[in-house]
């Protein structure tokens, strides 16, 4: 059958065929933006995080006792607490912090060289008050300097990622430089640390005494391999052990945190997948009642042509044909759909730019479904007897 008999004929059905090309133009653009962001987030949360992410245990505590919630009570607190957790088979280190790696947001400061404020200032530094263990805890390597120790408590001393270091000192020898944060005596490798900070895997590590602890503090526990749900399972008796007067949040893993944190991503490549799923069904149930119906239509069209001696191959075809003409054409209009709706998405959260290939590789995803779907009416067109149809002549 020509492209112009094909157009005439859905045009003698125009409401039944632009329903179906809205259908199939939805349901590309549903698919295109579904496969972009499920290939976004699992970009987010399969990147490098430089943290051995389950063998970290987090938890939030805070003395219910506003005694124990400042110096120096809070300090003995604390200790016992990290006496206790490192006594726990299978930890390998522990340490407090007023916050944790892999937050959407937290504690955070300007960072920049004393004598080169201008042009050295980075907004949103992530920063830990923290202990000697904290290192450890973290896995994090040396890269220059030395590393902080119990003699740095409450001194200006820091040390910072080797991401913030480029960043702050140009490729400079970083290690004595003046900052408006302390003096800089040691870098370490970059680790994740707030995902809407100026740039994530900016941090400085900083040695103080908590002020207090009226929102409380975490405790950051790293374990052996394979001891992770060992160890949850124990630390918040542990801690309670350690000091009955506490409240205790949730033990979670580090990989926990992260899902946490990719979770809107996450929650909308997985429902967009579902829809795109659900459209993609549904326009396969639409192409077999287009189809189906319009091979009962024909029956004395098909018998004709059956009596000419057409083959039941081009009869096949002659129907497929119809149906391919009509997602090709509902593709055309998706290409429009996906990239609006591409638009729109990225508003409101990060999705990357539609490809070129993606609407062609949806397009063909569409044409064998719909293909599928066609493929028994158009069986039973060519089924259609020449002398049965010829009856109605």
């Amino acid at each position: 059958m020509s492209v112009s008999l094909i157009i005439k004929s859905l045009l003698r059905r125009k409401v039944i065929t632009a329903l179906l090309l809205l259908q199939l133009a939805v349901t590309l653009g549903l698919v295109v933006n579904s496969l972009l962001l499920a290939g976004a987030a699992k970009e987010l949360v399969e990147q490098p995080t430089g943290l051995e992410l389950d063998q970290l245990l987090t938890v939030w505590v805070k003395p219910t006792s506003a005694a124990m919630r400042v110096e120096p009570a809070l300090s003995e607190v604390i200790t016992r607490q990290l006496v206790a957790i490192r006594a726990i088979p299978g930890v390998e280190a522990a340490d407090s912090a007023n916050q944790i790696p892999l937050r959407q947001g937290g504690s955070n400061r300007n960072m920049f060289e004393t004598d080169r404020q201008d042009e050295s200032n980075v907004s949103s530094v992530a920063y830990y008050n923290t202990g000697a263990q904290i290192f450890q805890v973290l896995g994090s390597k040396l890269v220059a300097g030395r590393l902080l120790t119990d003699a740095d408590m409450n001194t200006p001393n820091t040390v910072i990622t080797e991401k913030l270091s480029r960043q702050l000192f140009a490729g400079q020898d970083p290690i004595g430089k003046s900052t408006n944060n302390g003096t800089v005596v040691g870098v370490i490798s970059d680790f994740y640390s707030q995902r809407y900070a100026s740039d994530p895997f900016y941090s400085q590590i900083l040695f103080y005494v908590l002020d207090g602890a009226e929102r409380g503090y975490q405790l950051i526990v790293r374990v052996a391999p394979g001891q992770a749900e060992l160890v949850r399972q124990q630390l918040t008796d542990v801690i309670r052990s350690a000091e009955p007067e506490m409240d205790i949040g949730t033990v979670t893993r580090m990989d926990e945190n992260r899902d946490e944190v990719f979770r809107s991503e996450i929650g909308l490549a997985t429902l967009l997948a579902i829809l795109s799923g659900l459209m993609l069904l549904v326009a396969m149930i639409s192409a077999y009642s287009h189809a189906h119906f319009h091979a009962l239509q024909m029956q004395q069209e098909v018998g004709i042509k059956r009596a000419l001696g057409a083959s039941k191959a081009r009869v096949l075809l002659d129907v497929l044909s119809e149906s391919w003409l009509t997602t090709l054409v509902g593709a055309v209009l998706g290409v429009l759909v996906c990239y609006g709706l591409n638009i729109s998405l990225a508003k409101v959260i990060s999705i990357p730019a539609v490809p070129l290939w993606l609407p062609l590789l949806a397009t063909l995803l569409l044409l064998v479904c719909v293909t599928l779907a066609t493929w028994y009416p158009a069986r039973i067109a060519t089924r259609i007897s020449p002398a049965t149809a010829t009856k109605t002549l």
